[in-house]
């Protein structure tokens, strides 16, 4: 037994050096605001500290606030390269994004395309636009995902205000394909209106 017992108090011992480690960088990283290592850091040590079964949430939320971070300081492109991250994270947890990292990234996407839209490039706007919608538009809440549809026809708006009818319904069959069926909510009269412009715009480009 005393072999056995040495094992496990050697192991005991290398579990609490890993987590003071851990945690002694971990709050090091963070007073001295270098909030990417500190995730680098926390992510380096998250495959051996199997014993914590919060520690994937917990850095999830470090990537949520690293999002909000840069969102509130001004800083709208690195907020979106931040929530792509924040993204690619939870896919590669295979869990769908947490209720406040939607919210998030529905201010970050709807910022994105306000800025567009008011430097007047629309295509460009309406482009996050379908970005927001991807995002959302299977989320469980009802009211998110209606965020999701307004932003989608509010970038078939800019499609058709930016010269291009026919972009925006190919708009349209593009979002019926990548859901399988029907847009829930979505007015078939919008595509119907989208059709008739369409077909003028290409019989005014035949007549030049």
């Amino acid at each position: 037994m005393k072999p056995l017992l040495a094992l496990v108090l050697v192991a005991l011992l290398l579990l609490a050096l890993i987590e003071a480690v851990s945690l002694a960088g971990q709050l090091a990283l963070r007073q001295a605001q270098r909030f990417d290592d500190e995730i680098v850091w926390l992510e380096g040590f998250e495959p051996a500290r199997v014993w914590d079964a919060g520690r994937g949430d917990f850095i999830d939320r470090r990537y949520r606030e690293r999002v909000e971070r840069e969102l509130r300081a001004g800083r709208l492109q690195t907020a979106v390269g931040a929530m792509r991250l924040a993204r690619a994270r939870a896919r590669g947890r295979g869990m769908p994004p947490a209720p406040d990292l939607v919210a998030i990234g529905l201010e970050t996407y709807t910022r994105a395309a306000d800025r567009l839209e008011r430097a007047g490039r629309l295509s460009a706007a309406a482009d996050w636009d379908d970005t927001l919608f991807v995002f959302a538009v299977r989320d469980p809440s009802e009211r998110t995902r209606g965020a999701a549809l307004a932003a989608f026809t509010e970038g078939l708006d800019l499609r058709v205000r930016d010269g291009k009818p026919c972009e925006a319904l190919a708009r349209v069959t593009w979002a019926k394909r990548g859901l399988g069926g029907e847009i829930a909510g979505f007015d078939p009269r919008n595509e119907d209106d989208l059709n008739a412009r369409c077909a003028q715009s290409r019989l005014r480009g035949k007549a030049r």
